[in-house]
């Protein structure tokens, strides 16, 4: 085993596989939070989840992410309903 090695390109593309799976967990939560696809602005899970992204863009920060978005869920269901 020890002589095995990984082509670069396949350790680049390996790189991408936690934000796939995070990605095709969250996503449906947020897109289809009733079974079908909400766009609009009553779902508050995909409001949430952009301001999440947003800071997940320019802070790079996973606790801070995270912090976020469920902050905003919470703060938002507290205060709509």
């Amino acid at each position: 085993w020890q002589r095995l090695r990984v082509p670069p390109l396949v350790n680049r593309a390996l790189e991408y596989v936690p934000a796939a799976v995070l990605a095709a967990l969250v996503l449906p939560a947020l897109l289809r939070p009733e079974g079908f696809v909400d766009l609009t602005l009553d779902n508050l899970r995909l409001l949430a989840g952009l301001l999440a992204a947003t800071v997940a863009w320019f802070s790079r920060s996973v606790l801070l992410t995270l912090a976020t978005g469920m902050g905003a869920l919470w703060l938002a269901e507290w205060l709509l309903g």
